[in-house]
């Protein structure tokens, strides 16, 4: 899994520009079991309303894995390993497949097939809609000492 300051830092600048005014919606926030481990899973809405972009709804999942001894591990911090999804076609068709090899998704959407035109070289990075999200959750989180379920 690639930690949370990774997924930005290799987000090219032209996906990091096409993220303004994101409305994000965070519709559950829980801890869960997952293959023996313990995640903060957070799903998520979204709506990003661009010159590029359609203004289509998209859902998110953003995975955090910490233990239940140290509630402080599943904050969105920089250094949180992530497991993520979003159901965008970006996402699906350039960025599934890639983030598959590092462990930091799955294929759902997607044939598991490598991308032909964009991302050829399988670089690990976020769409606009999950680089908001990790972002605003990092901002969001910053002066928290332990998360706290809802």
């Amino acid at each position: 899994m690639l930690k949370a300051q990774q997924l930005l830092s290799m987000t090219p600048l032209k996906v990091r520009k096409r993220t303004k005014d994101p409305k994000i919606y965070a519709y559950m926030d829980r801890i869960q079991q997952f293959q023996g481990k313990s995640y903060r899973t957070i799903y998520l809405h979204t709506s990003l309303h661009n010159n590029d972009s359609s203004g289509s709804n998209y859902n998110l999942a953003i995975r955090n894995k910490g233990t239940l001894t140290e509630p402080s591990n599943y904050l969105m911090r920089p250094d949180s390993q992530l497991w993520v999804h979003c159901s965008c076609p970006y996402f699906t068709f350039y960025l599934e497949v890639a983030l598959t090899l590092q462990k930091t998704s799955n294929v759902y959407d997607s044939n598991g097939a490598m991308p032909k035109k964009l991302n050829t070289a399988l670089r690990p990075y976020l769409c606009k809609h999950l680089f908001a999200a990790v972002s605003l959750l990092m901002l969001n989180e910053k002066s928290k000492k332990k998360y706290v379920p809802k």
